[in-house]
């Protein structure tokens, strides 16, 4: 089906020339001749982009821009400008109020044709983009931003940290850990960087390895990524309540058997279960409140770079999606599954959340955000590397410290060798292979029987 753009400017003659044109290219063209107008024809008849002018009697094209951005419904509606003015201070207040293009008259109609394809295709780009492309995703009031930003600037991260506060969304872009760009589009004209580290409400994503040069996030693409996220999370929602995320187990704890699952069992179901024990301990602590939250478990995966942390929760939530339980994501086949936040749903009111952090003690930071809220550690260690075995022994002193209750279960290599690490007994090391599925639910199942007998 052909796309349809509303073409916004009080120049009759303009409109007729643009109209043919575009219709010649086999889409369909709708005209307005001001912003009242547009903004009725908006509302009859949503658009696939909208090409406006500035300067119009009544309604100008910036206060058109910023309208359709306020509205959640045409939140994500691509608006390029085209327009007489060439002044830098009309094309940074339009690139602060939202468009995604900006072009002065005269302008080639085949520029403006190049346009239109352009953000149709970033548009449709953030449509079909799958969920392994979106690395961190959240709500802003859950993280310190600059907490964030850290964590990206540590692990030296490539990519876009794009940002929503009401009606602005906000792009941070990083190029091997290092801010090399801010950028901010709201009805409102703001210097970026302050403003976006001021927010204390909205949502974040980390979109890695976008570049600004290759992949710029404009408000309507911006926009449309939170919207598909919000719209998986209320369909997982809708899900459960309908049955399809399981039910709470009966009975559970420490008291229960901790033998790894027989052969011709679910090997997932002890975990699940125990899991569900335990989000009903966690809801249990928590205040009674109107929107009933959801307890959120968070299991750290820790280990220097490249020490298969990443892997490991792969192969998790590939044992753990085989089970009765729902996966953000899990519309996308898990191989392809490459974030390094792994996120199941473990009944209706309760999501597990498996998250890498690096142990090298550089991350001192990072350590200090997330022990103390995390339920456990799984913690690689390679033996035969004796930076990797520093590592892993300061990160285990820095526990003491930071969360001295913290479970911790060890894994090593096969064939390892017995050793000692601080703080740590025979029975917190398990030896075995990541690919070995019985194996990663066994050591999984140890950490969560540790939090259980302690709680």
């Amino acid at each position: 089906m052909a796309s349809k753009i509303l073409v916004v400017d009080d120049d009759p003659k303009w409109l007729r020339v643009a109209s043919l044109y575009l219709h010649a290219r086999d889409y369909q063209v709708e005209t307005a001749l001001s912003g009242d107008d547009a903004l009725r024809k908006v509302s009859e008849s949503l658009p696939d982009v909208v090409i406006a002018d500035i300067g119009m009697p009544g309604m100008d094209g910036y206060d058109l821009c910023s309208r359709l951005r306020r509205d959640p419904k045409t939140r994500t509606l691509p608006f390029i400008f085209l327009t007489a003015r060439d002044q830098d201070q009309d094309r940074i207040k339009a690139r602060k109020i939202g468009s995604d293009d900006y072009l002065t008259k005269p302008c080639p109609l085949e520029r403006l044709t190049q346009s239109v394809e352009t953000v149709l295709d970033r548009i449709e780009t953030a449509r079909s983009m799958p969920l392994d492309r979106i690395g961190l995703s959240g709500r802003i009031e859950d993280v310190d931003l600059l907490d964030l930003i850290q964590t990206l600037e540590m692990e030296q991260r490539t990519g876009a940290l794009v940002l929503s506060h009401g009606e602005r969304t906000g792009t941070l872009y990083f190029k091997d850990g290092g801010i090399v760009q801010a950028d901010i589009q709201s009805p409102k004209r703001e210097e970026p960087l302050f403003v976006l580290l001021g927010w204390k409400t909205g949502r974040f994503l980390f979109l890695p390895d976008a570049a600004l040069e290759q992949t710029p996030v404009t408000a309507s693409m911006a926009n449309l990524l939170f919207q598909d996220l919000r719209t998986l999370e209320e369909h997982e929602r809708a899900s459960l309540k309908n049955g399809t995320g399981g039910q709470g187990a009966t009975g559970s704890g420490p008291a229960q058997s901790n033998q790894p699952a027989q052969a011709g069992d679910d090997p997932a179901r002890p975990v699940q279960t125990r899991l569900e024990e335990i989000a009903r301990k966690l809801r249990s602590r928590q205040p009674p409140t109107a929107g009933s939250p959801i307890v959120q478990i968070r299991i750290l995966v820790a280990g220097v770079a490249r020490s298969g942390a990443g892997e490991l929760i792969q192969h998790l939530l590939q044992d753990l999606s085989r089970s009765r339980w729902v996966a953000v994501g899990i519309e996308e086949t898990w191989d392809q599954y490459k974030t390094e936040v792994g996120r199941v749903r473990i009944s209706r009111d309760a999501v597990l959340h498996l998250i890498a952090i690096r142990t090298e003690k550089r991350f001192w930071p990072v350590w200090e955000q997330c022990l103390p809220s995390a339920l456990g550690v799984l913690l690689l260690v390679d033996p035969a590397s004796r930076a990797a075995l520093d590592h892993a022994r300061a990160f285990l002193k820095a526990r003491s410290t930071l969360a001295p209750a913290l479970p911790i279960q060890a894994i090593l290599p096969l064939h390892a060798s017995p050793l000692e690490l601080p703080g740590l007994r025979s029975s917190d090391l398990s030896v075995g292979s990541l690919d070995d599925p019985a194996a990663r639910l066994n050591v999984l199942d140890h950490l969560i029987l540790q939090w259980l007998g302690a709680n």
